[in-house]
């Protein structure tokens, strides 16, 4: 699912209740395009994007997330995702490979100052925030345990646990990272390299809507994709006084 296809469904059809009807994420994102409102031109442009070979921004995905549609395909398929198209086969054969990715915007945002930000900054940036929610939340958890606790684990996530240690203690997050409990259950996995990414995940889930998180994990190498959208799906529900405030995970 992709914005371009919730904003194509509004333009062709912007009665809210037949929109409803399509259900699960795709409805919800169809019924807040249409009371957007769309003029002729907003319009026009949708019903481009959703004819167009492939989805807007696929320089912006990782080139795995790539590889893998084109996984199985014949050769040609991969000169026509290159080529943007071309005869009708080729067009097919684009949108075939590309059928699960959704439009990305520009990588233009410096950090994340917002939910809707998560999806416009590049990957860097991206893993590291996510590893900072991850470390904020693994150093809340192991306060009570001491700062042998800490330094055993900061010898497998590496320093920056120890960072999270003194940032914690001070506005914006002081008393802003939610509920101790919910803290060590977030933190209830193997301590390896991808544990903190992990735990982030958890921590922002709620306050991503699921067309970011797609687009989100897009912007990664696929196997690290694939290990956070797992962890963004399985939290997404938790309620919001159980994770960080926003301004706890961007300040």
């Amino acid at each position: 699912m992709s914005e371009g296809l919730a904003a194509a469904l509004a333009a062709a059809c912007s009665d809210p209740e037949v929109l409803g009807r399509l259900g699960g994420a795709l409805g919800h994102a169809a019924c807040a395009a249409a009371s957007r409102g769309l003029d002729r031109s907003s319009r026009v442009r949708s019903a481009e994007a959703a004819r167009a070979p492939l989805p807007a921004g696929l320089r912006g995905v990782h080139p795995s997330w790539i590889e893998a549609g084109l996984a199985g395909l014949p050769d040609r398929a991969r000169a026509a995702v290159a080529a943007g198209g071309g005869s009708e086969v080729d067009v097919w054969l684009a949108r075939w490979a590309t059928a699960t990715i959704p439009a990305l915007p520009a990588a233009t945002a410096p950090r994340i100052t917002t939910p809707d930000s998560v999806a416009r900054v590049d990957a860097t940036t991206l893993t590291a925030w996510l590893e900072d929610a991850g470390a904020d939340q693994l150093a809340l958890a192991l306060g009570a345990a001491g700062q042998g606790a800490v330094t055993a684990a900061a010898r497998i996530v590496g320093d920056r646990l120890r960072a999270a240690v003194a940032r914690i203690a001070l506005a914006p997050r002081a008393g802003s990272l939610g509920p101790l409990r919910a803290a060590l259950e977030r933190c209830r996995l193997a301590l390896d390299e991808r544990a903190l990414l992990r735990i982030g995940a958890r921590a922002v889930a709620p306050h991503v809507d699921p067309l970011v998180r797609r687009q989100l994990v897009h912007r990664l190498p696929r196997p690290l994709g694939l290990a956070v959208h797992s962890e963004l799906a399985a939290a997404a529900h938790t309620a919001v006084g159980d994770v960080p405030r926003w301004a706890a995970l961007v300040g």
